[in-house]
C-alpha cells in the first residue's frame, strides 16, 4: 500500500505527508543526513544522504528513475540530483525485504542571489527606523515618518526618490503627524493613505499614539488631513492591507500595540482585533467594532500577500511574527478573505528562526521572502531571512553565505524594485542606533 508518510530529520523536519489508519512495524524509517533542506540550497546539484532504517533487510531505496546506492550492510544510502529553480519535491521509495512499500517527500529549494550594498552612493543621505516605504506608481519611492532610535521621537519629514533619480529629496510639505510604526497603503487613486502609528517609537500611554489620518499626494507632493468617522485606530506596529471590492476601497488593520479596550477606560496592550475601514469621497469610516474579530495578540508582525496580484486585488495574505503573552512564542498563518466561512485563518509551520520588526516582499506566486528582524530581546538582532513556500507549506531559511553579506537591523524596509531587487533600507543595529544602510537583494526563486 503507497502513502505519504512524515519523515524523521535529524535536526529539523521539513516535510509533507498524509496520515493512516495503521502502520506496519517492518516499513523504514528515512532521516535526511545532509544538507539540512531547511536552507535553501545554492548548488545545482543535490547530493542527498539518508539513512533508512527497518527491522527487516531495506533491499532498495529510489526515487523515480533514480536509485539510491549503500554499502553493503550499511543503513546510508546517497544519490545525486539536478535541481530546478524554485521548489524541488523528491518521492523517495523504500522497499523492505517480504514488507511493504514506503513513499516519504522530501521538499528542496534552490535560489541563486546577489547582494550589492549602496550605502555609500548616499542614496539617502540620513538614517531612520520605523519608517514606511511606498512604491508608486510611477515607480518612484516614498519613505516617510520613523526615527533615529528605537524609542525617540517620530520625524515629521518626507522624502521621494524619484525613478532614475541618484538619491531622496524631501518633500516641500511636512505631515499632517509625526508618526512612526504606522503602516502605508497606496489608494487606487495614487494618492498614499497613512495610519496609526504614534508619536514616540516606545511610547507608555495611549494618549501618545497618532489618531489622525492623511494622505500624500504624489503630484503635489503634499499632505492633506482626512476625515474619519468612528471610534479612533488607537495602534502602531500594526499592518494593513488594502482591498478592492468592486469599486469600493476597503482598509482592513491587524494587530499592533495600541488601545485594547477603549471605553470607558483605554489600556494599552498588545492588540489581537481586526478591523475594517471604508475609504470613501476622501473620508475613512470604522465599518468595524472598536475591538473586533479576535485572531492573535501579534505586533511587529508581517502581512504579505501570497501573490503578485494588482493592488487592492490580493485576497490571500501570510501573516508571520510571534504572539505576545507571559514570552513571546513563534506565529504564522494565512489569513483567506474571500475563503468559503468569511475570512478563514489557516495555521501554517512556524518560521526557522521567530523574529519580529522584520520585512517582506511578495517574491513570485505562493513565494514570500522575510528579511532579518529581532528576536524577544531587542539585542538579539538578525542578518538573513527566510522564505515561505506554499507550495510545501514551509520555511526555508536563507544559506548563511547569504546572510553574512547581510546586514543585521530591525525596524526596516523591504521594498520590490521593478528590475525585481529587493531594497532593504534602514532600521535599527543591536545597540539601537539607527543605520543608513541600503541593500539591494536579489532572489532568483523561479
Amino acid at each position: 500500500m503507497k502513502r505519504i508518510f512524515p519523515l524523521f530529520l535529524l535536526s529539523a523536519l521539513l516535510l509533507t505527508a498524509c496520515d493512516r489508519s495503521f502502520s506496519d512495524v517492518g516499513e523504514a524509517r528515512i532521516e535526511v543526513l545532509s544538507p539540512d533542506v531547511t536552507v535553501a540550497q545554492t548548488e545545482s546539484v543535490l547530493n542527498l544522504e539518508l539513512r533508512v532504517t527497518s527491522v527487516r533487510e531495506v533491499t532498495s531505496v529510489s526515487s523515480g528513475s533514480i536509485d539510491f546506492s549503500n554499502t553493503s550492510g550499511s543503513d546510508i544510502w546517497r544519490a545525486s540530483f539536478a535541481l530546478d529553480k524554485g521548489l524541488n519535491r523528491f518521492l523517495i521509495e523504500s522497499i523492505v525485504d517480504d514488507g511493504p512499500v514506503g513513499v516519504d517527500t522530501v521538499d528542496v529549494f534552490h535560489l541563486s542571489y546577489a547582494v550589492e550594498n549602496v550605502t555609500d552612493d548616499h542614496i539617502l543621505i540620513f538614517s531612520t527606523g520605523g519608517h514606511t516605504m511606498t512604491r508608486m506608481p510611477n515607480d518612484d519611492l516614498f519613505l516617510v515618518g520613523g526615527t533615529n532610535e528605537p524609542g525617540a521621537g517620530a520625524a515629521f519629514d518626507a522624502y521621494v526618490w524619484e525613478a532614475g533619480g541618484l538619491r531622496f529629496a524631501p518633500t516641500p510639505g511636512f505631515v499632517v503627524a509625526a508618526r512612526v510604526g504606522h503602516t502605508a497603503n497606496l489608494l487606487p487613486d495614487g494618492r498614499v493613505l497613512l495610519l496609526g502609528g504614534a508619536s514616540f517609537g516606545d511610547i507608555s500611554s495611549v494618549d501618545e499614539l497618532v489618531e489622525s489620518v492623511e494622505v500624500f499626494d504624489p503630484s503635489t507632493k503634499l499632505f492633506s488631513p482626512i476625515a474619519f468617522e468612528g471610534n479612533p485606530i488607537r495602534r502602531m506596529y500594526h499592518s494593513s492591507v488594502m482591498r478592492l471590492v468592486g469599486d469600493d476601497v476597503f482598509l482592513v488593520l491587524f494587530g499592533g500595540r495600541g488601545d485594547t479596550r477603549y471605553t470607558p477606560s483605554p489600556l494599552l496592550d498588545i492588540r489581537r482585533d481586526l478591523r475594517t475601514f471604508q475609504f470613501r469621497n476622501d473620508t475613512l469610516f470604522a465599518l468595524s467594532p472598536a475591538v473586533g474579530p479576535f485572531i492573535e495578540t501579534m505586533a511587529g508582525h508581517t502581512q504579505t500577500p501570497l501573490s503578485p496580484a494588482a493592488n487592492g486585488a490580493s485576497t490571500r495574505f501570510l501573516i508571520s511574527g510571534m504572539t505576545f503573552g507571559d514570552t513571546l512564542v513563534p506565529a504564522s498563518l494565512v489569513m483567506d478573505f474571500a475563503g468559503l466561512g468569511g475570512i478563514d485563518l489557516q495555521p501554517t509551520p512556524q518560521m526557522q528562526k521567530a523574529r519580529i520588526r522584520h520585512a517582506a516582499v511578495t517574491l513570485a506566486p505562493g513565494i514570500v521572502g522575510l528579511f532579518n528582524g529581532r528576536g524577544e530581546d531587542i539585542s538579539d538582532v538578525y542578518a538573513g531571512g527566510e522564505l515561505f513556500v506554499e507550495a510545501a507549506n514551509a520555511y526555508f531559511s536563507f544559506p548563511d553565505e547569504l546572510a553574512a553579506q547581510m546586514t543585521p537591523s530591525f525596524g526596516h524596509t523591504a521594498t520590490m524594485m521593478p528590475d525585481g531587487r529587493v531594497l532593504i533600507a534602514g532600521g535599527f543595529d543591536e545597540f539601537g542606533a539607527s543605520l543608513p544602510t541600503k541593500e539591494f537583494i536579489s532572489l532568483e526563486v523561479q
